[in-house]
């Protein structure tokens, strides 16, 4: 299994799940003034974005008070997110409907895999 030491290759690992878990309630916020959802892959991001922010605030919960246990939701839920993101991203290749936002999902998708290894590292190590 792949682990890190650190995350950003210089903050300690409890720092950076108190941090992404900061950073990802942003991203969700503003994730949910650009969705429109006007479709089914609309309403199922908005779906997986509310419980992906439910999971960071879990996760900061889990940081903060040092509970291994609390930090299972996030690791959970943004292995979801990443399997709807590639999920939506290759359903609009394949009907060639392309959309403004697929290199922003495309780029949630490759930081939540980011971010889920490092809290899973952090995981590993309490």
């Amino acid at each position: 299994m792949l682990y890190t030491d650190n995350c950003c290759c210089c903050v300690q690992l409890r720092c950076g799940c108190i941090l992404i878990a900061i950073f990802e309630v942003i991203l969700r916020g503003i994730d949910q003034f650009l969705l429109g959802p006007n479709s089914i892959l609309g309403y199922t991001e908005l779906v997986v974005s509310g419980l992906y922010l439910i999971s960071c605030v879990v996760l900061l919960i889990g940081a903060l008070l040092g509970t291994r246990y609390l930090l299972l939701p996030y690791i959970f839920v943004a292995v979801v997110h990443v399997i709807v993101l590639i999920w939506e991203c290759a359903y609009v290749m394949l009907v060639d409907d392309f959309y403004d936002f697929i290199v922003f999902d495309i780029f949630q998708a490759v930081l939540s895999l980011y971010f889920c290894l490092v809290v899973y590292s952090y995981y590993d190590t309490i």
